[in-house]
Parts: C-alpha cells; sequence; structure tokens
C-alpha cells in the first residue's frame, strides 16, 4: 500500500505534466491525457504488487510448519517379579534388612522365593549371634525357615499344638508350640509380625529367632550356621607368676643350673665318700693283716 501511494503521488506530480512540442496539434499528448496514462499504469502496477503480495502471505499461511524433534515418551516400567515384591514388602516392615540381603544375594543361585510356599522370616535380631559363612548354609537355613504350602496367620490359627508343618526340605517339619493369636510359637521363635506379605500365592511372616531344628527334628539335617566368632579373652596370670617378687623358673632340658635348694647338698656327699673311703680302707687291712 505504501508503494502505490508513492506512486499515485508522482503521478500527480506537475513535473510529469508535460506539453507537446507546438505546432504539433494532431499528437495525442496534452496536459489532459499524459497524467491519465500514468495513473491508469500506476494503478495496474499496484493491483499486481498486491496480488503478488497476497499469493506470497497466502502461501506462507497455508504453508504448514515441519514439527522439531520431540524426546521420546518414557516407556511403562517393567512389572516386579514375585521376589521384588516379597523384599520390598520385608523391608518397608522395618527389622527384616539382614533376611532380604539373604534372598537378594540368591537371586541368581537357588531364590527360595516360589509360588505356594510360606516364608517364617527371622527379623535383624535373630543374626546376631550367626554367622552365615557360606552359600549352602544359607541356602539350608532359609529352606528350614520355608514351609510348603500356603499358611495365613488366620490358617495357622486353626492348627493344633503339635502340628507339624512341613517344610520344602523332605523330612523337616516346623512344630507348632502354642497357637494363640498373641505370641504364636512355632519351634522355639514367635510370630511378630503376621502377614507382611500375602498374594494368595505367597505368604511372608516375620518371627524374632531362627528356627532350632536340630531341637525338633530327627531327620539328618544339612550344614546350619556357625556360631558367630568370639573375641579372645586376655590371658589369665597363674597366683605364682603373679606374686610379686617370684623368681623362681623352670630348668630347660638338659640344663645343669640347680636352684639354691640344692646348694647344701654338695657338703653332705663329701662327707659321705669319706666316710666311706675309710670303710673300705680298714677292710682291707683287716683282711691282709692275718697273713703278716
Amino acid at each position: 500500500m505504501f508503494i502505490c501511494s508513492h506512486l499515485l503521488e508522482i503521478v500527480k506530480s506537475p513535473s510529469l505534466m508535460l506539453d507537446c512540442a507546438p505546432p504539433v496539434a494532431d499528437r495525442m499528448c496534452t496536459r489532459r491525457t499524459r497524467p491519465a496514462q500514468f495513473m491508469s499504469l500506476s494503478l495496474l502496477a499496484c493491483a499486481t504488487v498486491l496480488h503478488v503480495l497476497g499469493a506470497v502471505v497466502n502461501a506462507q499461511s497455508a504453508t504448514p510448519t515441519a514439527p522439531g524433534p520431540t524426546a521420546a515418551a518414557p516407556g511403562p516400567a517393567p512389572p516386579l517379579t514375585l521376589h521384588q515384591k516379597v523384599v520390598d514388602a520385608l523391608r518397608a516392615a522395618g527389622t527384616f534388612g539382614a533376611i532380604s540381603g539373604a534372598l537378594d544375594s540368591l537371586i541368581d543361585t537357588a531364590d527360595p522365593i516360589k509360588p505356594d510356599i510360606t516364608l517364617f522370616a527371622p527379623s535383624d535380631d535373630a543374626f546376631t549371634d550367626v554367622a552365615l559363612n557360606s552359600t549352602s548354609v544359607l541356602t539350608t537355613l532359609l529352606n528350614y525357615q520355608t514351609a510348603s504350602g500356603t499358611y495365613d496367620f488366620q490358617s495357622l490359627l486353626s492348627l493344633s499344638v503339635g502340628y507339624r508343618i512341613p517344610t520344602v526340605t523332605p523330612e523337616i517339619s516346623i512344630v507348632v508350640k502354642d497357637p494363640a493369636s498373641v505370641n504364636y510359637q512355632l519351634d522355639n521363635a514367635f510370630i511378630t509380625n503376621p502377614d507382611i506379605y500375602n498374594n494368595g500365592s505367597v505368604v511372608v511372616h516375620g518371627v524374632n529367632a531362627i528356627f532350632f531344628t536340630r531341637l525338633y527334628n530327627t531327620a539328618t539335617l544339612g550344614p546350619v550356621p556357625a556360631p558367630a566368632p568370639v573375641a579372645p579373652s586376655a590371658p589369665v596370670s597363674t597366683p605364682a607368676s603373679a606374686a610379686a617378687g617370684s623368681t623362681s623358673t623352670t630348668p630347660a632340658a638338659g640344663s645343669s643350673k640347680t636352684s639354691p635348694n640344692d646348694a647344701p647338698a654338695r657338703p653332705a656327699a663329701n662327707s659321705f665318700a669319706f666316710v666311706l673311703l675309710g670303710v673300705i680302707t680298714i677292710s682291707l687291712t683287716l683282711l691282709i693283716s692275718p697273713n703278716l
């Protein structure tokens, strides 16, 4: 629009209104016709410019802008495995970090978390005096703590005293000692956290001790956890060595050193030798004298 307005101003300018050279009177070049011709050309130019500009604008507005690269949406998280669900539940209970770590250490070798089992998980305090010094020992311990079949707490309450719950180890069982709702006892342990985890296929209860399997089973048992190492005690001194000023020592083998108590015995031995020599001399004299 600015260009068109500028062209119109130029057309109306007196400098463009040129007179035809006289005396040519038949030429169509008068003061009236010259401005009209320039105005027509200017309007045509303006229309052409506006048409081109409009086409460019329309083309730009109609052309879609290519979208830039967008970040890929994160995919769904993989579902938790049965092992992970059980370990997460134990850690959430707060006092079962040791058994959680033990289960994780066996995930690639002999994972005891399988369908249709009940795990009686010992608390952290139960491992205080136990040295889990090998994978076989740890595996055996967990097998003794794992019942074959699912027993939620309500099912345990229906069992009678003396009932033997079979474990995943053949011929090894867990004995119901007191099926009370409070302080429910199995072997030597009490259930402190019932139903920590229960999905219908795996049940986990928290107990306060490791089962004393040897006491309640007569079958041949596998390796059991060794007692925790005890720090060596300080050497105990005997009263004789502790007495102040004691100088008595034990002579080494082959040593000729004697104690002070042996010193008085030397004169007595010498006197006895002289007496014996005198007796022998007198006897010889008496035997020889009759022949003289």
